[in-house]
């Protein structure tokens, strides 16, 4: 009886121990299985793809395109460039000698570096009148229309003008910039032409291009010109007193005179000359009328 009795308590104490056992091993189980899930998802999720950006290369069918939509480069300020000022002047004025005074006016504007690139001159009976158009170094323009001004005391107009083109000039340095630009891109993409008809069309844009760019440098050079030298606008004029011109001298009236006078020999002669188909009408009817007379003379005395 009490073998038994402790053969049943070492049993009711084995299947517990045995119960939980099996618990646990189950529960070990389970997480090894997770794991080995996890690992496998792992190994099947593909990896994530990244999308590369691709440039794809120029060629000569959009070649053009290219070249031309590339942003110029932006324009100077008009802080960084000198400033472009074209300067002219207006003088006009009486004077008493336009001899001396023409002659006076040559020597002033040699005097500062100027030149006359243009002269009209006109005389009436009551004026004699001359306009030059001068140009001078700008720098020496002031001083000279100033002294122009002042070389005769009867001034009746001056005026000066200045125009800023500083904004015309950047804008078209910035132009001819950025066309220079397009032209070496087009030289670029020359360079890898494959063909003839290739090479043709971006020689074709480039011609149209170098054009452009020889353009706006003589615009350019045409603006620095008219900043460096200056124009002057330049009139006067000389008033008679009477209404007629004043007449030569004494001995100068006497050779006129003289020579007009031959003028009207010669004139009368040359005239006379002209008429010789009358003087040979008259000739031949002086000769007959003589030879009538005659042969009437005759018959009376025949008779």
């Amino acid at each position: 009886m009490t073998r038994r009795c402790s053969v049943l308590k070492d049993t009711a104490f084995v299947i517990p121990c045995m119960l939980l056992t099996a618990i646990l091993l189950l529960s070990a189980c389970g997480n090894h299985t997770g794991e080995y899930k996890g690992i496998a998802a792992q190994w099947k999720a593909p990896a994530p793809q990244q999308t590369l950006a691709f440039t794809p290369p120029v060629v000569a069918e959009d070649a053009t395109t290219y070249a031309e939509e590339q942003p110029p480069a932006p324009p100077a300020s008009l802080a960084d460039i000198p400033k472009k000022i074209v300067k002219e002047g207006t003088i006009r004025y009486a004077v008493r000698d336009y001899k001396r005074t023409h002659k006076e006016l040559t020597a002033m504007i040699a005097r500062f570096g100027g030149e006359i690139i243009s002269e009209q001159e006109s005389r009436s009976e009551t004026t004699w009148e001359a306009q030059l158009e001068i140009r001078v170094p700008s720098v020496k323009f002031d001083s000279c229309l100033n002294t122009l001004a002042g070389a005769d005391e009867n001034l009746l107009e001056k005026n000066i003008t200045s125009k800023d083109v500083t904004e015309e000039y950047v804008d078209v340095a910035a132009r001819m910039k950025a066309r220079k630009e397009v032209e070496q891109r087009y030289l670029d993409i020359l360079k890898q032409a494959k063909n003839v008809e290739d090479v043709l069309k971006v020689e074709e844009q480039l011609k149209t291009i170098r054009e452009e760019v020889e353009a706006a440098q003589g615009r350019l050079q045409y603006i620095d010109h008219n900043v460096s030298m200056s124009v002057i606008h330049l009139s006067f004029f000389q008033t008679f007193s009477n209404t007629a011109p004043q007449g030569p001298g004494f001995f100068s009236s006497i050779f006129f005179s003289i020579k007009d006078g031959w003028n009207h020999v010669l004139a009368t002669l040359i005239s006379i000359i002209g008429l010789w188909p009358v003087w040979i009408v008259v000739a031949a009817s002086i000769i007959i009328i003589r030879r009538y007379r005659k042969r009437r003379r005759l018959a009376k005395v025949i008779a």
